[in-house]
This record gives C-alpha cells, structure tokens and sequence, in this order.
C-alpha cells in the first residue's frame, strides 16, 4: 500500500488549480495515518488473538468474546471491512497530502516529499500499530470486537460483495482444515509447561492423551507368561492350600490350558467361600465372563470398551485365537497418567518387565545345562546339543510396554 504515495501524489500535482496550505496537508496526513493506524491495529488483534482465548471470554458471558468469535469464525466479514477502509484512507490520504504538497513546495520537492509521506505511514500505519495488536491483544480485544463491528455496519455493501467474491473463489477448495491439529496441540502443551502454565505431570498426561489411539494393548498388556491363572476344576480348598496369599482381585480360569481360558474370579468370592466352609466349590462355580479383544486394538479403544462394558479385565487373543495375555483398566489407566499404579498387595510392579527377566533368566540357564552336557559328553558319543528357544517359539515382549496387577 505504501508504494501507492508517490504515484497518486504525482497525479494530484496535475491540477494547477489546486491551492495549498499547511492545514489541509496536516489534515490529510492525520487523517489518513490515523485510519490507517487504526486498521492496522484491528487486523493484528484480529488476527494475533487465539480461538481458545475468545471462547473462554465468550462462555464466561463476555458480549466482546462472543463478537469476536464469530469473527474469528469468519474471518471475511472483519478482513474485507478493514481493509476497504484502509484501502480508502490510503488512498484518498495520498492523493490529498500530494496534492497540497506540491501546492505548498512546488513539483521540484515531489520526489522528498513522497519519500517521507511513505516513511511516515511505513512505521505510524503499519509497524507501530500491528506491533501494538501483536503484543497487547488481550488488552484491546474489547476494544478491537465493537469497532470491528462498527466497520462491518458501516462498509456492509462492501463487505457483502467481497464476501460472495470470495465464496466463488474458495467454492472448490475442499473441506476446511482444521483450526488446531494433533501435533499443534502437543506443542502448544510443551510451551506451556515451559511457561508454567502447565506441571509436568499434566504436561504428560496430555501427551500421553494425544498418543493412546496409536498405542496397541500388545504394548501394554500382562504377557501369558507371567499371567496368574488358576485351572476351573480346582476347588477352594485347593487354591487356599497351594496359594493361601492371593495377590490379585481377578483371577483368569482356565479348562485345559492358558489358551482355553473360560473366565475369571473374583479374589473376595474366593475368600468369602472360604469362610463359609465351602472348601469343595470349584472355581467353575464362581466364574465370571471375561470379554476378548484383539492385541491389535488400541489403548484408547480399550479404555472405551472399558467404561461402555463397566469391565476391569479383558482377555487379549493374538491372530490365531490363542491367549496372548489380559489388560485391566488399571492398565489402561496407567498408559494414559504414564505412571505406574501400585498398592500394598503388588509384589511386582511391573509384570511386563518380569517376563523379560524369566526369559532371561531360561535362555541363561539353558545356555548353561548345554555347557555342561557338553564338558560330560566324549567326542565318540556326544550327546545332542539342546537347541535354545527360538525367538518366534517364544512369547514376544515388547520393549516398552507396562502392565502388573490383574
């Protein structure tokens, strides 16, 4: 816009008739700067303000929240108000102000006297006041929504036909983006908590929040391997005699073996029958439905089958069918604080991590038995090496996940 001053300055001096004087030029320059400083000003807070800041004013009762807010939705409306009236300050301003100048100083000064009409709006029309709405909007949001709307009242021919202009013009341009993505969120999180505005804590939970539909319940699940279970035929005098601690509140019930897991108990059944001297009840007796789902589902759609159920456990069943461990709600619940969850009956708090160490602890001691087998045995009649669990033979841990109590 600046680059329109010496232009329109010089077709102004074409009119000889024009008569110069220091109060019409002051008057130009006043004016034009100071509508321009004012459009300027609006367009940045306008623009520099944040969605979320508006609708809180807005949801607090705020009149000013909500115009702005509905500027803020529509943007065309406020920008094309602007814009025409600085468009018109700026350029009636110019032609004006060019116009007594060269009345006043002659044609010869036109070249310093566009010169300094341009510095001047460069800095008291645009650097100044966008300076001023990028800082302070929060300050000038009251102010910025009623003269916003004063503008779209005023300029309301205008603003109407740039607005159906630029409906046929963004006709085909798809659907429209959304204001604040994923990632946007997530940064905007990091900054606040370097701020201060947010703990750490809470900093992680969003985060945490952000990613638990890309997390799988594989990750975070209780392996087989480490999986309490107790076969269905078993009575209760048989489980207090061989477990008479009983750590875990639900506890899965298998037939045959860990991949026909029929159902789970619960610990207080358990115990309540125990003080009623039924010691001859079989677990079948007392089990419960536990619901399947596949390793491949993700935390968050679990922590949803979690609430809609009103269930604490899961079974996870892996492609073929077979168990490949169980997920509580504690579990769930611990992927999206990032913290582990323990009470005074958790001996382990992490059962993921104790799965691991049993493997290791069988590689090492096969490892070790195929040592020995081989110092004992001759050359003549060695006796066949025992090969070392493969990989794919064994049960597949994932490196990060975390889950304990049943």
């Amino acid at each position: 816009m600046v680059d329109r001053i010496p232009i329109l300055a010089a077709a102004a001096t074409g009119s000889a008739s024009v008569e110069g004087s220091w109060g019409g030029l002051l008057l130009y320059i006043t004016v034009a700067l100071g509508i321009s400083f004012l459009c300027s000003m609006l367009e940045a807070i306008l623009l520099s303000s944040s969605l979320s800041y508006v609708q809180v004013m807005a949801e607090n009762g705020r009149r000013a929240g909500r115009m702005m807010r509905r500027f803020k939705e529509n943007l065309e409306q406020p920008i094309s108000a602007i814009l025409t009236l600085n468009t018109i300050a700026h350029t009636v301003g110019a032609a004006g102000a060019g116009a007594q100048a060269a009345a006043l100083f002659g044609s010869q000064w036109l070249g310093l006297i566009s010169a300094v009409l341009t510095l001047m709006i460069l800095v008291f029309s645009e650097i100044i006041p966008k300076t001023i709405g990028a800082t302070y909007w929060r300050q000038f949001i009251p102010f910025a929504a009623y003269a916003i709307q004063v503008l779209v009242i005023l300029l309301f021919p205008a603003v109407k036909g740039f607005e159906m202009l630029n409906r046929l013009l963004t006709a085909r341009a798809g659907e429209k983006e959304p204001t604040v993505t994923r990632s946007e969120l997530e940064v905007l999180a990091q900054i606040s908590t370097g701020e201060g505005a947010l703990e750490e804590k809470e900093h992680l939970i969003l985060r945490n929040l952000l990613h638990l539909g890309n997390v799988q319940v594989y990750d975070v699940m209780t392996p087989r391997t480490v999986v309490f279970a107790l076969p269905e035929d078993m009575t209760i005098g048989e489980v207090l005699r061989v477990h008479p601690l009983l750590t875990y509140s639900r506890i899965p019930i298998y037939k045959e073996g860990i991949d026909e897991i029929s159902g789970f108990v619960l610990r207080h059944q358990i115990l309540a029958a125990a003080a009623e001297d039924r010691d001859s009840l079989k677990l079948s007796q007392l089990t419960l439905l536990i619901h399947t789902i596949p390793e491949t589902l993700t935390v968050a759609r679990a922590l949803q089958e979690f609430i809609a159920r009103q269930e604490h456990i899961f079974l996870i069943l892996d492609e073929y069918g077979g168990t490949s461990g169980i997920i509580t709600l504690e579990d769930a619940v611990e992927s999206l604080l990032g913290v582990e969850i323990t009470d005074e009956s958790d001996v382990v708090a992490d059962l993921r991590t104790l799965a691991k160490q049993r493997y290791s602890r069988q590689i090492q001691a096969l490892e070790a038995a195929e040592v020995v087998e081989k110092k004992r045995s001759t050359p003549a009649e060695a006796a066949p090496a025992r090969s070392l669990p493969s990989a794919s033979a064994s049960f597949s841990l994932s490196m990060d996940g975390r889950s304990k109590t049943q």
